[in-house]
Order: C-alpha cells, then structure tokens, then sequence
C-alpha cells in the first residue's frame, strides 16, 4: 500500500482543495487544479513538478475506475504540455582537453568511457572486468546493468581501449570492479567532478551531459541513428 501513498495524498489533496467528492472531479477540476498548484505558497512549482502530479492523478483515477469507483477519468481530458527540460550542454574540444586534463587520475578513464561511449554513471562504476572484452574490442552490458534492463554491446574505441588496457596492467585481484581509487571500487564522482570542472573553468556541466557529447561525436562521425541508439542506450531518436 505504501506504493500508492504519493497518489492517494495527491487525490485527497485535489478533494480537498475543490471541496468535492472524488467523483465529481471534472477536467476543469483538473485544469484549476494545476494552476492553484503552479502558484501554491506564492511560489510556482515548475511545469514539470505538475506534470509528474497530474501523472499520478491520472494513475489513481485509472485504478478508481478499475474498482468501480468513477466512470471517467477526468484527468485524461487535460493534455500535458511538454516540460521542455531537455539539456543539449556539449562540449566544445577545447572544453574537453581542458577538462581531462584536470581530471584527478582515477577520473581520467571514467570520463573518457562517459565521453567517447556515452555510457551512464552507473552503468560505468558498477562495470566489472568480466564485462570488457578487450580482445575483441567490446563491453557488453547485460539487461541487469542498465536503467532501460535491456541489454547491449558498446564498442570501445581506440583511446578507451587504450585506458582500459592500462588498467587491466594494475588491477586489483581482490574484486572485479573495472574503475577503483586506492585499491577501493569508486561509488561516487561528485567531488571530484566538481574540482575538475573548477580547475578547467567549465560551467553549467553535468557528468550526464558527456552522453550528449558521445551522441553528438557519433553523430559528427557518420553513424546513423539507429546504430548510436543501440550503442548509447537511448530509447528514441529524440533523445
């Protein structure tokens, strides 16, 4: 039940807020609701904040109408406009160079794998050596090592393979962990992105971004979409 918290708070809000009966609620409701919920407090939440409530809302409804409870949900009359909240930050080569070369040595590797192969930060800390094949030139994700749970073959390029090779020199027997600092896997990269960033004097970056820059070089590159897709991970050409 504690699933459904978020939404059930949310629709007794929205009852509470019209003083009606759940199944009163109109889409007009809905309409009025999120715009008193863009200014609540003085404050406006933004447009993507009422659209993940809208969301749940339509959620609850549907399960109300599953249960006999409403005849129609009213919240799937209300279009939900686009958040527009992509980010495109991609960085230039000169921002690049900077950048690895303020990277504390345990980052380098790191960042060059999220830069030149788009991988997500997680998908890169957790990888273990028995998922590179250096060999044949490719690591290979399976559904459980990836946030869509589908599995993919990434193809390293020369430097990244380069990097990994170096590392395959030093490793440590005692765990399987591809990218460690003093002998430890590393969890976390916040810190030391940061100071990185700060040294190279690069604003507005975020590690996430540097999959924008690999799509972007592939794209550069000459591979068609379909193939980056498969090789970044991304669910829509969109993306």
């Amino acid at each position: 039940m504690h699933l459904f918290a978020p939404v059930i708070k949310l629709t007794k809000c929205l009852c509470q807020c019209l003083k009606k009966a759940l199944t009163e609620i109109t889409a007009e409701d809905v309409e009025a609701y999120r715009a008193q919920r863009r200014k609540r407090n003085a404050i406006s939440a933004s447009l993507g904040t009422v659209n993940n409530d809208h969301i749940m809302l339509k959620h609850c409804l549907s399960i109300a109408m599953r249960k006999g409870l409403v005849v129609v949900n009213p919240a799937t009359l209300v279009p939900i406009p686009n958040a527009h909240n992509e980010r495109d930050r991609v960085l230039t080569a000169d921002e690049w160079e900077r950048l690895y070369a303020a990277a504390a040595p345990h980052l380098k590797p790191i960042l060059l794998t999220a830069y030149q192969l788009g991988q997500r930060l997680g998908e890169i800390l957790n990888m273990t050596w028995d998922r590179v094949d250096l060999q044949r030139g490719i690591i290979t994700l399976r559904g459980i090592d990836t946030k869509t749970k589908k599995p993919r073959r990434i193809p390293l390029t020369p430097p990244v393979k380069a990097a990994l090779v170096e590392l395959s020199k030093v490793r440590d027997l005692a765990h399987k962990h591809v990218f460690v600092y003093q002998r430890n896997p590393v969890r976390e990269i916040g810190t030391a992105f940061k100071i990185a960033c700060k040294k190279a004097g690069i604003q507005n970056l975020r590690f996430h971004d540097l999959r924008h820059c690999a799509a972007t070089n592939l794209r550069r590159a000459g591979v068609d979409t379909t193939t980056a897709m498969q090789i970044i991970g991304h669910k829509s050409p969109h993306m």
